[in-house]
């Protein structure tokens, strides 16, 4: 069965930012039985993993990502964000991730933040985790140099390891979402992979949630794709990536202008 699309806010690193969003989602009107439902992301990094320091606020302490995705109250589609270097092992950190988290089911979808994972690495993190969850991300690195058909034929190879495939070249750094190539990429994924649930990242705010949605709404003429913020969730405290605090008001702000837009009526659900 195809994935359900959701909305994101990925970034959180206390409990009670978690609570906060979980409580925005649930006033917008989201929840797990809409027909987008709410996602929160936990970022975790290979230096995270094993027990190493991160400047980077987004970055929760690796032994509270259990207390974390139990602030959500399953309210949430919770997800970890992982991006590791280490290649060749990357089933083997996936399995020490969620060593106490998947069998309990406190967390079974991880989006791999890693350009091209190996598809043996990917079928062994599926081999030990059937009911994983496993979105792909697109990322500026994974896409450049490659026509969208290039990539889209690139993802289908992983064939049904993967649920989503989230075009992302902005990668949590707030840089400017190119509409044109994500939406050429966009349809190329829906004409040679149809089963797989497709999203946009990439600098989105309550600003520009609204005037984004439309434009993709009226290229697409579809409603069941995802959409995640990060960086446009938060204010700077230095220009250090990653050296800023989530601002629930911009959350607030994000789900304010892109619920209306997504529910609207006028797109096949």
């Amino acid at each position: 069965m195809k994935a359900k699309a959701y909305v994101g806010v990925t970034g959180p690193a206390s409990i009670q930012e978690a609570k906060d969003i979980c409580r925005e989602f649930s006033e917008s009107g989201c929840s797990m039985g809409s027909f987008h439902i709410p996602m929160i992301g936990f970022l975790v990094s290979y230096k995270t993993l094993n027990g190493q320091s991160t400047q980077n606020r987004r970055y929760p302490l690796m032994n509270s990502i259990p207390d974390l995705l139990k602030a959500t109250d399953a309210q949430v589609l919770t997800m970890i964000h992982y991006n590791s270097r280490e290649v060749d092992t990357l089933s083997h950190q996936v399995a020490k991730i969620f060593q106490g988290i998947y069998d309990n089911g406190l967390c079974r979808a991880i989006q791999l933040n890693i350009e091209w994972p190996g598809l043996n690495q990917v079928e062994g993190i599926k081999n030990r985790h059937p009911d994983m969850q496993i979105i792909f991300q697109a990322s500026y690195k994974a896409m450049d140099g490659k026509t969208p058909g290039q990539i889209a034929e690139r993802i289908k190879e992983y064939g049904d390891l993967i649920s989503y495939v989230l075009i992302d070249p902005s990668g949590g750094r707030g840089i400017p979402f190119d509409l044109e190539s994500s939406v050429a990429v966009y349809s190329k994924l829906r004409e040679r992979c149809p089963d797989l649930t497709i999203g946009f990242a990439g600098g989105f705010t309550g600003e520009n949630v609204a005037s984004r949605l439309r434009k993709i709404l009226g290229q697409i003429k579809a409603n069941d794709f995802c959409i995640d913020a990060e960086g446009g969730l938060r204010n700077k405290i230095t220009s250090e990536y990653g050296d800023d605090s989530l601002d629930i008001t911009k959350v607030r702000k994000y789900f304010q202008f892109a619920f209306p837009l997504l529910r609207d009526k006028s797109f096949p659900l």
